[in-house]
Protein backbone atom coordinates (compact mmCIF):
# COMPACT_ATOMS: atom_id res chain seq x y z
CA UNK A 1 0.00 0.00 0.00
CA UNK A 2 1.50 3.30 -1.23
CA UNK A 3 2.25 5.76 1.53
CA UNK A 4 1.95 8.55 -0.32
CA UNK A 5 -1.26 11.08 0.23
CA UNK A 6 -3.37 12.24 -2.89
CA UNK A 7 -3.86 15.98 -2.51
CA UNK A 8 -6.38 17.15 -4.49
CA UNK A 9 -5.29 20.55 -6.68
CA UNK A 10 -6.60 23.46 -6.44
CA UNK A 11 -9.43 24.87 -8.10
CA UNK A 12 -7.80 27.86 -9.63
CA UNK A 13 -4.00 26.54 -10.08
CA UNK A 14 -2.85 29.81 -11.20
CA UNK A 15 -3.43 31.65 -7.55
CA UNK A 16 -1.76 30.34 -4.28
CA UNK A 17 -4.39 30.34 -2.05
CA UNK A 18 -2.53 30.44 1.77
CA UNK A 19 -5.82 30.84 3.64
CA UNK A 20 -6.94 27.35 2.30
CA UNK A 21 -5.00 24.15 4.21
CA UNK A 22 -5.87 22.23 0.67
CA UNK A 23 -4.48 24.61 -1.04
CA UNK A 24 -1.13 24.61 1.50
CA UNK A 25 -1.03 21.24 1.60
CA UNK A 26 -1.23 20.69 -2.64
CA UNK A 27 1.45 23.73 -2.80
CA UNK A 28 4.05 22.82 -0.66
CA UNK A 29 3.86 19.17 -2.14
CA UNK A 30 4.11 20.11 -5.76
CA UNK A 31 6.88 22.69 -4.76
CA UNK A 32 8.32 20.69 -2.48
CA UNK A 33 9.22 23.66 0.22
CA UNK A 34 7.75 24.14 4.02
CA UNK A 35 4.65 26.28 4.60
CA UNK A 36 7.14 28.85 5.68
CA UNK A 37 8.93 29.12 2.51
CA UNK A 38 5.82 29.06 0.76
CA UNK A 39 3.86 32.34 2.50
CA UNK A 40 7.15 34.24 2.86
CA UNK A 41 7.14 33.67 -0.91
CA UNK A 42 3.25 35.13 -1.66
CA UNK A 43 3.94 37.89 0.71
CA UNK A 44 7.05 38.88 -1.44
CA UNK A 45 5.65 38.52 -4.91
CA UNK A 46 1.52 38.07 -4.47
CA UNK A 47 -0.28 34.61 -5.00
CA UNK A 48 0.20 34.63 -8.53
CA UNK A 49 1.69 30.73 -8.75
CA UNK A 50 4.29 31.34 -11.48
CA UNK A 51 5.61 34.44 -9.24
CA UNK A 52 5.83 32.33 -6.40
CA UNK A 53 7.65 29.30 -8.41
CA UNK A 54 9.93 31.63 -9.87
CA UNK A 55 10.77 33.70 -6.39
CA UNK A 56 11.15 30.02 -4.64
CA UNK A 57 13.79 28.84 -7.26
CA UNK A 58 15.47 32.07 -6.83
CA UNK A 59 15.55 31.69 -3.03
CA UNK A 60 17.14 28.01 -3.64
CA UNK A 61 20.27 29.75 -5.80
CA UNK A 62 20.88 31.81 -2.60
Amino acid sequence: MPTDKFVAAPADLTKVDVCLRSDMSYWTRVLGVSEVELRKAVMTVGSASWDVRAELRRNRRK
